[in-house]
């Protein structure tokens, strides 16, 4: 199929939805290339090593409650939607057990009947899906061994499952990719509220896409169907997606992308050796992967050609080095410290607010942490460097110190 946008995919489904929600701007974007992603399936691929990579990613939108998850999840669905009942993308939703979400995808979602070299032929299960969850703690808790399953569920094609009733089942051909949602207060608690997210590795297959606020005040947008543009704009996307879903074969890496990449992964092993968290450890440790899988986004976005440019992987790595300082943030109040979740809660509010004062601090915090603690808290800080004391008009000030920014390498 011909490809009638102008723009690359992600691109134009951006300049589409964006005048019409206040929605943050990564939020949009990562809508955009989750959506492409759980659309190439596993009809396309990369080898490398021992391992095959397939596309699928695992999304997790990040930011307080109102700003902005549920519309960016929800441009996901009408995109979607416009192919009913055949829909791209098949969806599950998070109120499915695992037991009910393997058996589900080892049923498959049959695909429709094609005429090849003048034969019907019938349509074959699609195995392949996109889990939908707009709570990730709910996804989570609906099964005991859901972080099990999906840790597995994120790299394997195959999947065999023992069923209490319905014997044995064993998946062949599985592509599972996650759009998911969560409020950072649940992450900051993740040692007590979801066991193993972390240590268990499911958090080094997420991406996790950070927002503080909505992009912009927008009280009365216009309709997007409504606006000519929009609409015209809008009804390409549903026709590209398609194409973009008939893409099949293997990817590969240009040559000045493998050279980008190569330095990366030098420069990756470096930081390594520097970080003190285990969510970015582990994170890194994946980031190989992840970089691939959104190389393969970005270029099936752009064009037809399955080949990772230099631009398509610049792209790709940008976005893991937001991913690390997202997590940065997210899970510094995961922590055996019984003051880890109290230090995450200042340290955003120093970051937030720029100098502060320790009486500014306690006002806005004092339901969550005592004077005594905080004293401590803000010694540790400054210690470690995190913070600085300022003294102005005999008051002490505390702010933030920005770390000093890695020199990356070649950029195209």
């Amino acid at each position: 199929m011909a490809r009638v946008l102008r723009k690359s995919w992600h691109e134009s489904f951006f300049d589409c939805v964006n005048p019409h929600t206040d929605a943050p701007t990564n939020f949009i974007t990562w809508s955009a290339l989750s959506l492409i992603s759980a659309a190439l399936k596993n009809n396309v691929y990369f080898e490398i090593g021992t391992y095959t990579l397939y596309p699928n990613m695992f999304v997790v939108l990040v930011a307080p409650p109102g700003v902005g998850k549920g519309t960016a999840m929800n441009l996901v669905e009408m995109i979607n939607d416009e192919k009913k009942p055949r829909k791209i993308v098949n969806t599950i939703n998070d109120r499915a057990t695992a037991e009910a979400m393997i058996e589900t995808i080892a049923t498959g979602w049959i695909k429709p009947p094609a005429i090849v070299g003048g034969q019907f032929i019938l349509g074959q299960p699609d195995h392949s899906c996109l889990i939908f969850s707009t709570e990730l703690r709910t996804l989570l808790s609906a099964s005991t061994w859901m972080l099990e399953f999906l840790e597995e569920a994120w790299s394997k094609k195959t999947f065999d499952y023992q069923t209490k009733n319905k014997g044995n089942l064993y998946i062949d051909n599985m592509c599972c990719s996650l759009l998911a949602a969560s409020v950072p207060d649940f992450l900051r608690n993740v040692n007590r509220e979801a066991n193993m997210v972390i240590t268990g590795g499911f958090s080094s297959r997420c991406l996790f896409i950070y927002a503080e606020q909505p992009s912009k005040d927008l009280p009365f947008p216009e309709p997007l169907k409504k606006v000519a543009r929009s609409k015209a704009i809008y009804d390409n996307l549903v026709v590209d997606l398609a194409a973009i879903s008939q893409l099949r074969g293997e990817f590969r890496i240009e040559p000045d992308a493998k050279l980008m990449f190569t330095q990366f992964l030098v420069q990756n092993r470096i930081d390594a050796d520097k970080d003190d968290s285990e969510a970015i450890s582990n994170f890194r440790a994946r980031v190989k992967a992840h970089a691939i899988k959104l190389g393969m986004a970005f270029s099936a976005s752009r064009g037809d050609d399955l080949a990772i440019s230099k631009y398509d992987m610049h792209n790709a790595l940008e976005e893991c080095r937001r991913v690390i300082e997202n997590l940065r943030k997210l899970f510094r109040g995961a922590g055996d410290s019984m003051d880890a979740s109290s230090t995450a809660r200042v340290q955003a509010f120093i970051e937030k607010h720029g100098a502060v004062t320790e009486k500014d601090i306690l006002k806005a915090l004092y339901r969550h942490i005592t004077e005594t603690d905080l004293k401590r808290i803000l010694l540790i800080l400054t210690t470690i460097g995190f913070c600085e004391l300022k003294e102005i008009s005999k008051k002490t000030f505390y702010s933030h110190v920005a770390p000093t920014p890695v020199k990356q390498g070649v950029r195209p």
